[in-house]
């Protein structure tokens, strides 16, 4: 929170954010629980159109678009010591080369690559503040610090980000 030091009031407070997936777009959402941090980049690629004779592009058009999803996250010492209203830790949907390749129907229930649909829920104020579709898991890894936690590094990537409901 950030705080006017004058009149003592609060001028911006962090959003109560939860990650939910579906492995089904007609599943019920499972929270992640926790999740440190998040972020998101879309990337446009651009093709440029250059001219002889002149100095820089004369048109540019978009090309290709990729969505990437950066998860960070506290690994439990105990799979079942979980905040509350979370089911699955950042853990529980890292595949093994074994299940990697599976359906994720099949694999979800242990350890999923695939999800429908993932979103960025504030349960402050009850809505969604991104949605994303068709999301796989791209890379995954481990940060170990003497004496700290372990935590869970997870890339995932999207088809889509839609518009949140």
């Amino acid at each position: 929170m950030a705080f006017d030091t004058k009149t003592k009031q609060v001028l911006v407070s962090g959003a109560n954010v939860v990650l939910r997936v579906k492995a089904l777009e007609t599943d019920a959402a499972i929270v992640l629980g926790l999740i440190s941090n998040t972020s998101f980049n879309e990337n446009f690629q651009i093709q440029k159109a250059n001219c002889i004779g002149r100095l820089g592009p004369v048109s540019m058009e978009p090309k290709d678009y990729s969505c990437e999803i950066t998860i960070g996250a506290f690994v439990p010492k105990v799979a079942t010591n979980l905040p509350e209203g979370s089911t699955k830790s950042g853990d529980n949907i890292i595949p093994l080369r074994s299940t990697a390749l599976a359906d994720a129907v099949a694999a979800f229930a242990t350890k999923g690559t695939k999800f429908a649909y993932l979103d960025f829920y504030d349960n402050t104020a009850g809505s969604v503040l991104h949605a994303f579709t068709g999301v796989i898991v791209s890379s995954a890894g481990k940060q170990i610090e003497g004496g700290s936690f372990i935590r869970q590094n997870i890339q995932l990537q999207a088809l889509d980000r839609v518009a949140a409901a």
